[in-house]
Order: C-alpha cells, then structure tokens, then sequence
C-alpha cells in the first residue's frame, strides 16, 4: 500500500525522529503539538533575566547509532557537554559519581536541540489533538483549538503518553487499547527556583536520596546559560504521587521548605510543575507499536525506558519500519 502522507501527533523526540526517518523516505510529514514549542520533557523556562530547564535535565549517549547522532548535533552546536560536577546526595553526605559518562544539554537551552531539529519541518503548535476518524481510507485529526483539519492521512503516529494515546485510540482498536491502558506512567513534581545570591553546595548536579527530592540541578553551571544562579528540584515519583492531586501553590509551599533546608538560604522566585506522565514504571521492551492493517503507529519513551536516547530510538526505529512496510 502506497504511504504518502503521515501526521505524527506529539513533536517530543519520539515524534521528531519518526518525522526525521519519514521525510528522510520522501514521505510528506506534518508534526502536531499541543504546546507552542517542540520538546516535550525536553522543556525549559525563560524569565526575564534567568532560565531554568525544568524537564529533562540532560541526555547521555549508550548506543552506537546514537553516538553517531549526538556526534552530528555536537559538530552543528546544537548541543554541548555539560561538564558540571555531579554527585550522589544522602544526608549531606556528597559522593562523586562516574565522571567518565558525558552529559548533554541542549544550548542555550534544553528544549533549543529539538527547535533546531524542525527547523525545516513542518510543525502545528498549540493544536491539541483530541479526536482521530477514519473517513473513507485515510485518517482525519480533530484539534481543541481548531476543529477538524483540512489534511486527511494515510497514516497516523502518536508519539504521545500512553494514556493520552488510549484517549484518542479508536475503541475498536483493543489490542493497542489495553497496551496503553495497562502502561503506568510515574509523575513528577518540579521546583525551579531563582536565588539572588551564589549557593555554595560543593556540586552541580546530584541524584537526592532524601524526600521529597531525587534530583537538584544548578542551571547556570550548564554552557551557554545565564550566569544568574538558577536552580532545578524535581521530586521522586513516590513523594509527587501522594500530593498528585494538590495545587501548585500547596506543592510550592512543601517543595521550597524542603529546597531551602538543602541550600541554607531563601528561594528569591519560584514556580512549580508537575510532569504528570515524566517515567514509565515498567518498559514494554519493544521499541513501537504498529497496526497494519488500520494503518496506526505509537512511539515513546516509554515503550523502551524513560531517556532522551530511548525516545529517539523508539520513534527512528518506527519510521524505519514503516519505510520498509508501506512504498
């Protein structure tokens, strides 16, 4: 069957490299994303004088294939070795972890990688995508924002969460169903926090092993970002589950308690997020999903482990397959 055009829904790096392996086959791909930028958990904020990541914090490279694309980003600028000192923290006992493991962050931000990768792409931002139809042969999308597009598809792509995926799934598709129902996605509380003066925590970056906390980060040690302390909290999937249901002024309240006993010193500004699908607790182990016959695909993280490089793989690894199956 002949495959010609394709509408990727999610434009994190699932969805971006799914596109990438598409186009790449001379197929014609257009992204959706509910947000106004690309990324996905590869997220950052901008204030006026400061920048925080507040997603994913950095990505490292393990296998070969990937190497070689994050050899290719590092030779265009589109990201650099984040060469901070990273620690393990318990009870204000600091231990070094592996130094011999490269960390990258995108510049001057996180989220600035997955800009330059659709650059030359084309992109709807700000279109939640919230229903998907077969008319006649080809699939037609339904956004929040706009109705039901003009475009029909001959294919459709979720690089979306599991549970977001199921929302849109048609119920008659149950196998694909019940894998994205069955699939428990770990949330994530997220402080960022602005300091007018240094911290002076002997590290830069360490994995916590005290509540609420698994992880601090200080932005500005990371290249290409303002010099104005900045620093990223993001709590364990146990401490942001029991508070799940609470508001971000409540979460706020309890997070920079917990910030500020660590630091010594007051949270100048500050806001929260919750990352409500931030890490799957048990990975399927296979690297997409792909109905034939109804002509749908799914990628993510999630379906091989929670990682900037397994979301890359999994959305590749489906583009590839569908440049295989389908002319």
């Amino acid at each position: 069957m002949k495959i010609e055009n394709i509408g990727v829904i999610g434009a994190g790096m699932a969805g971006i490299s799914c596109a990438k392996a598409l186009v790449q086959a001379g197929k014609k791909v257009t992204l959706f994303d509910k947000s106004a930028h690309p990324g996905g958990r590869m997220s950052s904020r901008i204030f006026e004088h400061w920048t925080a990541d507040h997603g994913a914090q950095y990505f490292t490279a393990k296998g070969d294939s990937f190497k070689l694309i994050t050899n290719s980003w590092l030779t265009k600028g589109f990201i650099k070795p984040w060469l901070g000192k990273i620690v393990s923290y318990n009870k204000n006992e600091v231990v070094d972890v592996d130094h011999s493991v490269l960390r990258y962050v995108g510049v001057p931000a996180m989220n600035s990688l997955a800009k330059s990768l659709v650059a030359d792409m084309t992109v709807q931002f700000s279109q939640t995508i919230n229903k998907i139809e077969k008319v006649k042969n080809s699939w037609k999308l339904s956004s929040k924002e706009q109705g039901q597009h003009q475009d029909s598809f001959d294919l459709i792509i979720m690089a979306i969460p599991p549970k977001q995926a199921a929302d849109l799934i048609p119920k008659k598709m149950t196998n694909l169903q019940e894998i994205c129902l069955n699939t428990k996605m770990l949330p994530c509380w997220t402080l960022i926090a602005y300091q007018d003066s240094d911290i002076t925590l002997p590290f830069d970056g360490a994995f916590m092993d005290e509540s609420p906390f698994s992880w601090i980060a200080r932005n500005n040690s990371k290249p290409s970002r303002a010099n104005y302390e900045s620093w990223t909290a993001q709590a364990n999937s146990e401490w942001s589950n029991e508070y799940i249901h609470y508001s971000n002024y409540e979460v706020e309240l309890l997070l920079v308690s917990a910030f500020e006993k660590i630091t010594g010193q007051p949270c100048k500004l500050y806001q929260s997020h919750l990352w409500r699908y931030a890490k799957v607790e048990s990975p399927r182990n296979e690297s997409f999903l792909l109905d034939q016959s109804n002509r749908i695909g799914i990628c993510g993280d999630w379906l091989v482990n929670s990682t900037i490089e397994g979301a890359w793989t999994s959305g590749e690894m489906l583009g590839k397959q569908i440049n295989t199956i389908f002319v």
